[in-house]
C-alpha cells in the first residue's frame, strides 16, 4: 500500500507544526520553571558608604526595611572574570537587584536575562507552530 503523492506535505507540514508547537511549549515551561525556582528579584537603587575601612551596600526592600550589605558580598557575576566591580565613591547611587525572600541576596547583574530569551523564543516558535497549522494543504 502506498500514500496518495499529494499527502506527503500535508503530513511534513503536520510534523514541522506539531514539532514547533511542543518546543515551544516546552521552552515556555522551562522559562517559568527557572523563574519560580529562583524566585522574584526586585530592581532598586542602592547608596554606597564606607564603614570601618570596608565598601558597604544600603537600601530599602520592597517592605522599607533597611538593608546594609558588604560590597563584595553580591552574587557572583555570570561570565566575567572578577567577582565585582570596584567600589564606587561613597554617597553614590548603584543600580542592583535584590531578592524578594531574602533581601541582603543581591547581585549587580539583572537575574533571568536569559530566561526571556528562551521565553520569547518558545512564544515565537509555539506561534508559528500552531499558524503552520492553519496553511491550506
Amino acid at each position: 500500500m502506498s500514500g496518495a503523492p499529494g499527502r506527503t506535505p500535508v503530513i511534513a507540514l503536520e510534523i514541522v507544526s506539531s514539532t514547533l508547537v511542543a518546543l515551544g511549549l516546552g521552552l515556555l515551561i522551562a522559562a517559568l520553571t527557572i523563574r519560580l525556582i529562583y524566585g522574584s528579584w526586585t530592581k532598586t537603587q542602592a547608596i554606597t558608604f564606607e564603614h570601618e575601612g570596608h565598601p558597604y551596600l544600603r537600601w530599602h526592600d520592597h517592605r522599607y526595611r533597611i538593608v546594609e550589605a558588604l560590597w563584595s558580598s553580591g552574587t557572583p557575576r555570570r561570565g566575567r572574570g572578577s567577582a565585582a566591580p570596584q567600589p564606587w565613591t561613597p554617597g553614590e547611587d548603584v543600580t542592583i537587584y535584590y531578592h524578594a525572600r531574602q533581601p541582603t541576596h543581591w547581585s549587580f547583574d539583572e537575574p533571568y536575562r536569559g530566561t526571556r530569551v528562551i521565553a520569547v523564543v518558545g512564544l515565537a516558535c509555539a506561534i508559528s507552530g500552531a499558524l503552520l497549522g492553519f496553511l491550506p494543504a
